[in-house]
């Protein structure tokens, strides 16, 4: 006889019972979730520093820097007495600049005995200012306490367009072109009246229409044979510019000015005759 399953058994489970279906785990899946959340963060994250310009800080004047204006002493003839008096000059500046390097290049190492000598064209150009500075003045104006102040200041006045001339774009000196849009100072650069800061003007080069615009001023026409043009500013400043090396269909602003300003001159040595 076929032997009976007892009933039993069978209610108490333990014959033939059905597998439990899975419970899924409640912490495991608040993990998947957070971790979800933190890559849908991070893309953001990434997609917003995709999305906004890198800001790039505007360039300011750094000091105060000193550096002697020569290496050896300067002598020029004074006023009066027949021109047999003279004074023998060492100075030194008080100075602020976009980039102490720059004064230092021009001294031939900072103006301070060592190093490569100064450039030639700024020695020669330095020496001429102080001539005509002390030319005028007599033994006596030179040496009294009370009036070499003024003496100095004057002598500031013409040696700061020496120092810092007007300059181009990103050009590493004066005379060299900018390497953006190719232009540099004109061969009257010394007489330019605009004096403001480098980074705070721009020639507006319109490259479709051949035109260059001092700041606000009104766009005047330019070749590549143009060695002296000269444009001026709304308030009537102007400066001078070679575009003999003007890069073709070159558009935008390109800054233009001076890169420091002599804030006053010191006395390094001061020798009357």
């Amino acid at each position: 006889m076929a032997e009976k399953k007892d009933p039993k058994g069978a209610k108490d489970g333990k014959e033939g019972a059905a597998p439990a279906a899975a419970v899924p785990s409640k912490s495991k899946g608040i993990m998947i979730g957070a971790g979800s959340v933190l890559i849908v963060v991070a893309l953001g994250f990434a997609t917003s520093l995709m999305a906004v310009p890198k800001i790039v800080p505007a360039p300011h004047l750094e000091g105060p820097f000193v550096a002697k204006l020569s290496k050896e002493q300067i002598q020029a003839n004074l006023a009066g007495a027949g021109g047999k008096r003279y004074v023998a000059m060492l100075l030194q500046a008080e100075y602020y600049a976009y980039s102490e390097a720059y004064v230092q290049g021009r001294l031939g190492g900072g103006g301070d005995g060592s190093g490569a000598a100064e450039e030639p064209l700024y020695l020669a150009m330095l020496k001429d200012a102080l001539l005509t500075a002390a030319g005028t003045k007599t033994a006596e104006e030179i040496t009294d306490p009370a009036r070499i102040d003024l003496f100095l200041e004057e002598v500031r006045e013409v040696v700061d367009p020496v120092l810092f001339p007007v300059y181009v774009g990103k050009s590493m000196t004066p005379y060299h072109v900018d390497h953006d849009s190719g232009l540099r100072v004109g061969e009257d650069h010394m007489l330019s009246t605009m004096r403001g800061l480098l980074h705070e003007h721009a020639l507006r080069i319109d490259g479709a229409a051949k035109t260059i615009a001092l700041d606000a001023g009104s766009a005047i026409p330019f070749t590549t044979l143009d060695r002296n043009l000269k444009v001026i500013n709304q308030s009537g400043e102007y400066v001078y510019l070679n575009c003999t090396n003007y890069k073709a269909g070159f558009s935008g602003n390109v800054p233009v000015g001076v890169p420091g300003r002599v804030r006053r001159i010191f006395k390094d040595s001061l020798l009357v005759q």
